[in-house]
């Protein structure tokens, strides 16, 4: 099997996935700061999905890199660099986004697989492998059972 059809579908499906863990995520209280932070998200995302034009998706770009170098320890700046980063097809930069993100919060499970499917992007299955083995310690479900079977793959 080619790696390469194998590769978009599986970005394909945690793509999917993480738009639909995102919208039942349960909230997190927020004080003032961070609520005024995550509005300014919200609107810079909004600016790059509701873009009629390359230049006003930039600003939204923009945007968000300016907040994640003023607020580099907050995973959700990180997480959604790391996905502008997929993308583009700027992996290394993905990499180094979801490492953070880890970083930040270990429990983020998506994270994990956004790192394994950027590694593999950059037919780097040895750091994928060590990902995914990582991954399927710390999670349960339908995520352990992705993990396995995308490693299962990979040998």
């Amino acid at each position: 099997m080619k790696r390469s059809p194998f590769i978009a579908i599986v970005l394909g499906l945690v793509l999917a996935l993480y738009i639909y863990t995102s919208s039942v995520r349960p909230k997190r209280p927020s004080i003032k700061k961070e609520s005024s932070l995550t509005e300014q998200i919200q609107e810079a995302l909004s600016n790059i999905q509701n873009a009629d034009n390359p230049q006003s998706q930039m600003k939204g770009i923009l945007q968000m890199r300016s907040l994640s170098e003023k607020y580099p320890e907050n995973a959700d700046l990180q997480w959604n660099m790391g996905l502008f980063s997929i993308q583009s097809g700027q992996y290394e930069k993905a990499v180094a986004r979801f490492e953070k993100v880890i970083t930040i919060d270990a429990q983020r499970l998506d994270a994990y697989m956004q790192l394994a499917m950027s590694y593999l992007a950059l037919q780097d299955t040895s750091a994928a492998t060590n990902v995914l083995s990582s991954l399927i310690d710390k999670s349960e479900g339908d995520t352990q059972r992705n993990a396995e079977a995308m490693l299962e793959k990979l040998k």
